[in-house]
């Protein structure tokens, strides 16, 4: 009959019995077989958040300002995601920009659809435009759905805060609708510089033929986000 095996089986010194000759018997743990389903899920959101630390958050407000704050942390940390490519944050943050610019109505699919293939898009542009870098179409993925999570902040924004904002206003006051449109610019331009400043520099692209199709493809969700 067959069994199934864990993940992964290491010997656990600490835990090894005392064999019938006196000697130790190492025992073996199950690997992630034996967590918890919280503890697990726990461990993953906490190594999206550490990826996000070094792939995303540095990077904004501005160029000038990641410039001037560039260490050798910040590099160590490219190095650290080019070599694991996660795909569970870019899928996580994609459901959820699908969700807030669909409603969760018919548009859902087509919208996650959509993302993958702009994703697919700026990682085969990274891929072709920089044949000297040891980085694999994947890797680029997976850097280009990292560098999505402004555009999820941005669809949050614009689809679910502001209309809360919009509706608490009132839909008579005579600044709401003006104020709501000026804030979804104003947030559509802070994201979209959050996400262009990220992907380009964790990337390390340089001059208009790099960095422009980037920004095409992200200045497209972000506006999908900002119009539907």
């Amino acid at each position: 009959m067959d069994s199934v095996e864990a993940d992964f089986t290491e010997p656990d010194v600490a835990a090894a019995g005392i064999g019938l000759q006196g000697q130790m018997a190492p025992q073996y743990n199950r690997g992630t077989l034996d967590e918890t389903v919280i503890k697990t899920l726990k461990r993953d959101v906490l190594e999206i958040n550490a990826r996000l630390k070094m792939v995303v958050y540095p990077h904004f407000p501005t160029r000038a300002f990641l410039q001037a704050a560039a260490t050798s942390e910040q590099q160590q940390g490219s190095e650290s995601i080019d070599s694991h490519c996660d795909m569970w944050a870019p899928l996580t943050f994609v459901i959820v920009y699908s969700l807030c610019v669909s409603h969760a109505k018919a548009l859902f699919s087509s919208i996650f659809v959509c993302c993958w293939f702009v994703l697919l898009v700026m990682a085969l542009h990274l891929r072709l435009a920089k044949p000297y870098d040891n980085v694999s179409v994947i890797s680029y993925v997976s850097l280009s759905g990292y560098c999505l999570f402004p555009q999820m902040v941005n669809a949050v924004a614009v689809q679910t805060v502001l209309p809360l904002v919009f509706r608490a206003l009132g839909r008579d006051h005579r600044w709401a609708v003006r104020g709501t449109t000026a804030l979804k610019l104003l947030s559509l331009a802070a994201c979209m510089v959050w996400s262009l400043t990220a992907i380009s520099l964790v990337t390390k692209s340089k001059g208009f033929v790099q960095i422009f199709p980037l920004g095409l493809c992200l200045l497209a969700l972000g506006w999908i986000s900002t119009a539907l």
